[in-house]
C-alpha cells in the first residue's frame, strides 16, 4: 500500500500543537517533521493522536530500534503537549488557575446556553404553555448569573490576553440573543426562531479554545 501524504490541515494541527518546534522539551529544535508514534507500517493511517512533530535528529533517534527514545516516552511527549492532560501546569505561574477558569466557563456557559435554547424553542410555539415558558425563563436567568461570574473569573485569570476579550464577545453575543427572546411576544418572530446562535458562535468559540491551548502550552 502506497503511503499517502499527511493531509495539510492535519499536518497544520500537529505543528500548532507543538508550536512548530520539536515536541521533545529538551530539544525544541526547528525545522520539524511529522512522525508516527506507532509506525505507519502497522497502522496504515494518519491520525492526530498518533502524530507528533519532531526535528530530523530526534525523528531518526526515535526510528532507530537501538536508540534511546522508545514509544512509551514518545506517547508521554505527546500527552505533555495537551494542556488538558499535562501534569506540568502546577509548576507554571498562573497556568493551573487559567485552566480551571476556562473549564468553569465552558461548563457554566453550556448549562446556560442549552437552557436558553430550550426557552427559545418553547416560546416559538403558538401552543406553548405559559407556565412552562416562564419556568424556563427563570431557569435561564439563574444560569445566567452563574455564567456571568465564570466570565469575570476567566477574564481575571486571563487578563491582558486576546482570550480575555474573546470570551466577553462570545458571552455578550449570546446574552443579546437571550434578551431578544425575553423581550419578544409569544410566539417569538419567525426570523428570531430560525436563528442558529450555536453556528454564529462556532468559529469564535474554536478560536477561543485555540488561544487557551496556545496560552497553556507556552
Amino acid at each position: 500500500m502506497r503511503r499517502p501524504k499527511v493531509p495539510s490541515e492535519l499536518r497544520r494541527r500537529v505543528l500548532i500543537e507543538a508550536g512548530h518546534r520539536c515536541a521533545i522539551p529538551a530539544c525544541k529544535a526547528t525545522p520539524v517533521e511529522i512522525a508516527h508514534i506507532v509506525p505507519w507500517s502497522k497502522v496504515r493511517k494518519h491520525e492526530f493522536k498518533n502524530l507528533i512533530a519532531l526535528c530530523p535528529t530526534c525523528h531518526a533517534r526515535f526510528d532507530d530500534p537501538r536508540g534511546p527514545i522508545d514509544r512509551k516516552a514518545m506517547r508521554q511527549y505527546k500527552v505533555n503537549l495537551n494542556p488538558l492532560l499535562s501534569g506540568n501546569l502546577g509548576g507554571r505561574e498562573g497556568q493551573a488557575a487559567r485552566l480551571a477558569a476556562y473549564h468553569e466557563f465552558r461548563s457554566r456557559f453550556a448549562e446556560w446556553f442549552y437552557v436558553a435554547e430550550e426557552h427559545a424553542t418553547a416560546k416559538s410555539r403558538k401552543s406553548a404553555h405559559l407556565e412552562h415558558v416562564e419556568s424556563l425563563r427563570l431557569k435561564s436567568i439563574d444560569r445566567f448569573a452563574w455564567v456571568f461570574c465564570a466570565v469575570l473569573d476567566f477574564q481575571s485569570a486571563w487578563k491582558d490576553t486576546p482570550a480575555c476579550d474573546l470570551v466577553g464577545a462570545i458571552f455578550f453575543h449570546v446574552a443579546d440573543w437571550v434578551d431578544e427572546i425575553d423581550d419578544s411576544e409569544l410566539p417569538i418572530p419567525e426570523e428570531l426562531a430560525r436563528r442558529d446562535v450555536k453556528e454564529e458562535i462556532a468559529e469564535v468559540s474554536a478560536e477561543l479554545h485555540l488561544l487557551v491551548c496556545e496560552g497553556l502550552s507556552m
